[in-house]
């Protein structure tokens, strides 16, 4: 079931999806690069980039601890300035997403839906003429990273982008969600993407400075799946 936000969320929250779309933006960039496509990989690699490097300024300062007044004063202001850094982030993504995600099933010459993972519980279909089971459409991708791009990990399928549209789910449905609670008063409650975002910097020893924390950012506990 999708993520939904009645109330602003928590900044750790953000860091999540932002993940999730750093994720899935560097397959895009990746799948175009491989394919000779390096103008569309660069565009991509930029996003993912500015997405990671404006979560980690916040987490960087937490993993230096929020034991004084001070300390606890400065993480704030600087998650507060995340969010809104990523809520500009996402606006404009929300109006690209659906050329990307177009754009990539044209290239690779197939189509979203098609690419879901397949549910062994799923009940076969019956040929309606002979009274036999269907046979099962072969997928055009065996590539996992395609997969993986427009529906997610498999345990988490509202991580992909599908459509790129908010009506089909996925990334962009959540993303949407997050930016009409940001317009509320609400406070910022905690979640428990929030909850285990946070455990994980205080689990992680982990070096604080900006080169290191890229390298380390995607072995963190309960960040999001995926290539």
């Amino acid at each position: 079931m999708a993520k939904s936000y009645s109330q602003r969320a928590p900044f750790n929250d953000w860091w999540y999806w932002s993940e999730c779309l750093v994720k899935r933006l560097r397959t895009l960039a990746d799948l175009y690069k491989e394919n000779g496509e390096h103008e569309r990989s660069g565009i991509a690699a930029e996003w993912s980039k500015k997405l990671k490097d404006n979560c980690m300024k916040p987490v960087v300062e937490a993993r230096k601890g929020t034991k004084t007044d001070e300390q606890k004063a400065t993480l704030k202001k600087l998650e507060e300035e995340a969010i809104f850094n990523a809520a500009e982030m996402f606006r404009e993504l929300l109006i690209n997403l659906p050329f990307m995600s177009s754009a990539i099933q044209d290239f690779l010459g197939v189509n979203w839906e098609e690419c879901k993972w397949e549910d062994p519980n799923e009940p076969e279909e019956i040929d309606e003429d002979t009274g036999l089971p269907k046979k099962k459409k072969k997928k055009k991708t065996g590539d996992g990273r395609v997969t993986e791009l427009f529906w997610g990990p498999k345990a988490r399928q509202d991580e992909g982008i599908r459509s790129g549209k908010v009506a089909d789910g996925g990334l962009p449905g959540i993303i949407n969600n997050l930016l009409m609670a940001e317009k509320s008063a609400s406070s910022r409650a905690p979640t428990e993407y929030g909850q285990a975002m946070l455990a994980s910097v205080n689990q992680q020893n982990l070096a604080t400075n900006m080169s290191n924390a890229e390298k380390v950012g995607i072995q963190v506990g309960f960040k999001p799946g995926g290539f």
